[in-house]
Formats: structure tokens, sequence, C-alpha cells
């Protein structure tokens, strides 16, 4: 899996919704498989995200999965609340933040789209789950790093070519045969440079040129380029427009990032390490723009009382290094306990991934097997509650809504009831299971 974040929310999000929500995809095509929404509410999130008069409403992006990427309905659930609780911790959907979550498979692989409002809802202050940065950046791809870990899946590694000449593939707007001519152009560079035949930056610039595209400027870290069939210049950057780019080495790293890598054991806990003390920099970011009120400043939330019934206001308080750990291994055990099942997945039986088994087998010891259906019941009722929580909402829509978007709804609410049963079934299953063996290992 990897997080993509998008270059938009500048404009209102109806457009964003809609999109995500539609029966066609960007080039217009009908979508074989039905947009399904997760989170949030459409109507509620727009009024929210446009409702700042701030220039960047909101924040689109996905977490998209390969497609031999193998996730359950359960999974997706579980990753949303963590995704929620990495880079928005100590602050609560609905109350202090607005998101809306939508699920395409249109694409023969998983993708679940989201937006965020950037607006904290109790304060009216600027909230980014992205800002800028280099520090931004390494917390999302760390995470990303510990999630595809975590699930078994290859971790994502560059390929500087294709990050190099992905604007030559960006959709044009003069209509599918200029997009087609870029493509074909990124591919002809592509081959071109593995082949051996553009081997520095000044043969690239030289190619481009003979092919008639126009250059109007370069400097030490990039080509500003005017693209086939654009009418505005483009700034290319990445490792082929450097000035001293050893493409040779980027060739190499090309090759490399075609080969599937996984972490070591070492490798993963550090991971996990650098994920708290990212995760531990942004609570205390929270806690002080968003929990702790400045003097004078107007907010709309409720103070809570103490027990002797003296109102107090949030108080900043230390970080809870403890309890974001705990919180973290709680959520990466619970998505270890929800696949369908570990030793079904296309990664199950690779070597490091048979010994990491044993290995944990061995340190857990005997109470893993009963703790571990513990953490099963509690995501099996976390799934109900969701999916029950998304049912009242469709509800909601369906009063509102009439013709396509009607039937849509209804198809949801259908497929929302069949997998509420099984929950359920599966729930009183589980809590069976649970007893019996916790009774068994007690004797």
């Amino acid at each position: 899996m990897n997080i993509t974040i998008f270059p938009t929310g500048k404009c209102g999000a109806e457009s964003a919704v809609k999109y995500l929500l539609s029966d066609t995809d960007h080039e217009g095509k009908k979508r074989p498989v039905q947009p399904e929404i997760l989170f949030g509410d459409p109507n509620t999130f727009t009024e929210i995200a446009n409702a700042t008069k701030r220039l960047h409403k909101y924040t689109s992006g996905v977490i998209a999965f390969r497609d031999n990427d193998s996730v359950t309905q359960e999974q997706i659930t579980t990753l949303i609340e963590t995704f929620r609780s990495t880079f928005l911790p100590c602050l609560q959907v609905d109350e202090n933040f607005a998101d809306f979550w939508v699920m395409h498979k249109d694409k023969e692989n998983i993708e679940l789209h989201f937006l965020y409002a950037n607006t904290e809802l109790t304060s009216n202050s600027q909230l980014n789950i992205h800002p800028p940065g280099e520090k931004n950046i390494q917390f999302f791809n760390t995470f990303v790093s510990v999630m595809n870990d975590n699930f078994g899946f290859a971790q994502v590694v560059p390929d500087p070519l294709k990050i190099s000449l992905k604007p030559f593939e960006a959709k044009s707007p003069n209509g599918k045969k200029n997009k087609k001519t870029k493509t074909d152009f990124a591919k002809v560079l592509h081959s071109e440079i593995v082949g051996g035949f553009i081997t520095n930056r000044n043969q690239l610039i030289g190619y481009m040129k003979k092919n008639g595209m126009d250059i109007p400027k370069i400097g030490d870290d990039f080509i500003t380029v005017r693209l086939p069939g654009t009418k505005k210049n483009t700034r290319l950057k990445g490792p082929l427009f450097k000035r001293d780019s050893d493409y040779g080495q980027l060739v190499n790293e090309h090759h490399q990032s075609k080969i599937p890598k996984f972490l070591t054991p070492d490798e993963a806990q550090s991971q996990r390490v650098k994920l708290i003390h990212h995760i531990e920099a942004r609570t205390a970011f929270n806690q002080r723009r968003y929990l702790t009120p400045r003097a004078g400043a107007k907010r709309t939330h409720k103070p809570f009382k103490k027990a002797s019934g003296v109102t107090k206001v949030h108080e900043e308080r230390p970080v809870p290094t403890k309890e974001i750990r705990n919180a973290l291994e709680e959520q990466l055990t619970q998505l270890k306990e929800q696949s369908d099942p570990a030793t079904k997945l296309p990664t199950a039986s690779l070597p490091h991934h048979v010994a990491r088994r044993q290995d944990e087998q061995e340190r857990e010891g005997p109470l893993s097997g009963v703790m571990a259906a513990g953490a099963a019941l509690g995501g099996l009722e976390t799934q109900i509650g969701s999916l029950s929580m998304q049912y009242h909402s469709l509800l909601l829509q369906l009063a509102s809504a009439n013709g396509q978007r009607a039937s849509q709804i209804k198809s949801q609410l259908m497929a929302l009831e069949q997998k509420l049963i099984a929950l359920n079934l599966e729930l009183e299953k589980k809590k069976a299971q649970h007893k019996g063996e916790k009774d068994l290992k007690i004797k």
C-alpha cells in the first residue's frame, strides 16, 4: 500500500465529493464497481469544508493497495481508525475534525480515498493533516512502511525514473490525443535512459529539444519545459533533472525498485519507534494548538467539569508516550487478527514471514492465543459499531435522495445489512470460542 496526497483543496469541496461518488472515472469511463461510502456524510463534509474563507479548504488523498494486496473489510475499518489516531492524535472525529472516506474498486485494486476539512471544529483554526516540510513527508512514509510490514506487504521502493517522468504522463487539458502523446514520450525517454542512450542531463536536454520541446529555463536542480499540448510551462524536478545526477546509479535504483523488499525484524522495530516519535510530536502540537485555550480566544467547545463541580478548561499535559505506544501496538495486532486469515495471504509462506511468526509465538508464550482472541473480539465489536453508524447515516441520506443516487444507497444498505448479520453471528461464535479457550487455559 501507499499514500498519495493530491495538490487540490483550493476550490469548493463539491467537485471532490462529486468525483469520489461518481459512477464514471476521471476519463469519463463507466466504473465497473460503484464507489462505496465508508465514513462521513457528503453534504455535511462539504458544508464544513466550504465554511472557511481560507484558500485551502480541504486535503485530498488516497491509500492505494497493489493489485495483489489482500485486505478484509475489517482491516479497512481498522486501518482508517489507525490513520486518524496517527495523523490526528488526541482529536476526535465529528468533534474536532470532519472527514469523508470512499472506497473505489474499479481499477481492479482497492483505493481508499479520503477528504479532510482544513478546519478544527471547536476553535475554527486551520487544521492540516499534511503540512509542508520534509518532516511531515517522513511521517507519512514511516506510517506506510509500518503498515506494509504489519500487513505482510512488500515495501514501497521509489523508482527515480517513474518519479521524474511522471509529469509527462499527466492528464492533458486538450484531450486524449495529447495525453497519449505525453505518455508515449515518457515511455520513449524511459527506454532511452534505461538502454544507456541518454547518460546525463545534457543529453536529456538535447534529446527533448530535438523532439520539438521548448526549454525556456535550466537550473541546478530543475528544467522548465513546455509539455506537448499545453499552454503553460512546467518545472520538472527530480533525480533526472539535477545538474550532477549519476544516470547509471539512477538506472540501477530503477531496477532495484522492481525487486520486492521486506523489512527485517530490526528494521521493522526501528520504523515503529520512528512512527511513535512522529505521533508524539503531532500529539504535542495538537494539544498546544487545539486543546489548550489561549487567553481571549473564542472557543465553541464546552469546558468539562471536575468532580467538585468547579468548571475547568482543558490543560496541556505531557505527551502520553506509553499510551501512544500501547495504542499503536493494539491497532497493529488488531489488523493482524482481522486478516482472512494471515496464513492465506500470498506473502505468508515467504521464509522471513514464517520465521518471524515462529519467533513471535515463542516469545509470547501459551497465553498469546487467548490474548489474540480477545483482540479479535474487540475488533469485531468495533466493526459492528462502525457499520451500524454507516447504516444509520445512509438511512438519513436515503430520505433526501432520488433516482440513481437512491438506488446506490439502497444497494449499500442491503450490503451493510448482510455484513452486520454475518459479523454478529461471527461475534457470538468468537465469544463462545474465547470463553472455552480461556477456561481451558485456566485449568
